[in-house]
């Protein structure tokens, strides 16, 4: 009798991975859930999370459980360093803008202390017209002597010449919150003299007297002037009966801020700097119109309306529920995908 070759041992059968109805619905859940939480880094989780179910549904060690928990401490890990990043991108945009008027309002009492006076909103050529902003005039106080070299005073700054300067618009002249001046190569300013008859910068070449109570440069969103014009934002153009000065809005983009989290319900108004040096934040939220006219006046800025726009900054936060809501969906959603890959494996064994 023939002796009975040894057979070689049957490899594990794996089942394919099944794309069943319940399975398409399950990858779209994922799907959709990864492109709300990371946005169009989502498709790159997606990915991920797929691999990870067909390399759990063929795997074959036994320390499938181990791997899992591993697995989910990391997601969580990345998801909390992602969602860090972007709330301390939200907050340095917000604190980028206030840094960069400070500088500004640094260089104004600069020019003030060595000259005697603040610079005029503009200067004029002889008949009057006027030539170039305060923001260029003060250059020299911000670190930027050669640019204020460059620009030729005896003509105005949108001859040719000058028109080059745009391009080499200094930081400092734009809010990072501010959508039109933070463009790829946008050359407007965020930041404006408020003027007027009433107002401490009266003038073309009134300089006005450092008052406490007088707000000087306030923070304008999509101001469509350009950083050398010499244009600002008019105080008659709050009645809508200036118009001749073109003047913007008064506005910006500090009305609501949100983290992933939690929405931060602030109070709208914009960044303000005043004749004493300082920088504060201006509610306009509920104010009226001749309210607000009388804030930007010479003298208007009063203590008491100081310390109401200043205390009004942050009015509290809530619950960002759609981005919590959506995390769930994620979350729930790629367990189950790893744990039917799991379990079909486990199905399929011999």
């Amino acid at each position: 009798m023939d002796p009975i070759e040894p057979q070689p041992a049957a490899r594990p059968h794996h089942a394919p991975f099944q794309f069943t109805l319940r399975t398409l619905l399950l990858l779209f859940v994922v799907l959709g859930s990864s492109l709300a939480v990371f946005g169009t880094f989502g498709i790159v989780i997606f990915a991920v999370a797929v691999a990870l179910a067909i390399h759990h549904h063929t795997d074959q060690s036994k320390w499938s459980l181990v791997q899992l928990v591993l697995i989910a401490i990391g997601v969580i890990c990345l998801i909390g360093g992602l969602l860090l990043v972007g709330v301390y991108r939200e907050h340095r945009r917000s604190l980028t803008c206030l840094h960069k008027l400070t500088e500004v309002s640094i260089a104004l009492e600069s020019y003030r202390a060595f000259f005697g006076h603040y610079p005029p909103v503009y200067d004029t050529d002889k008949t009057g017209k006027p030539m170039h902003s305060w923001r260029v005039l003060i250059l020299p106080f911000m670190g930027e002597e050669p640019l204020y070299k460059s620009c030729d005073f005896t003509q105005p700054w949108d001859a040719p010449k000058n028109k080059k300067l745009l391009a080499e618009r200094p930081f400092v002249y734009y809010c990072d919150n501010d959508p039109g001046a933070n463009r790829a190569g946008s050359t407007e300013t965020s930041y404006l003299a408020v003027v007027g008859p009433d107002t401490a910068w009266a003038g073309a070449n009134v300089a006005p007297d450092p008052l406490s109570r007088s707000i000087l440069v306030v923070e304008v969103n999509n101001s469509n002037i350009q950083w050398t014009e010499p244009r600002d934002f008019s105080l008659s153009s709050i009645e809508g009966n200036d118009s001749t000065s073109r003047s913007p809005p008064l506005s910006s983009n500090h009305g609501r801020d949100e983290d992933f989290f939690f929405i931060y319900d602030r109070s709208y108004g914009v960044n303000v700097a005043t004749a004493d040096g300082s920088v504060d934040f201006l509610r306009t939220e509920n104010v009226s119109t001749d309210s607000l006219r009388k804030m930007l006046q010479a003298g208007g800025y009063t203590e008491e309306v100081r310390a109401y726009s200043n205390n009004g900054d942050s009015a509290g936060r809530r619950l960002n529920w759609p981005n919590i809501a959506a995390l769930a969906v994620w979350l729930l959603s790629v367990c189950t995908l790893l744990t039917a890959a799991v379990r079909s494996r486990k199905r399929c064994r011999p």
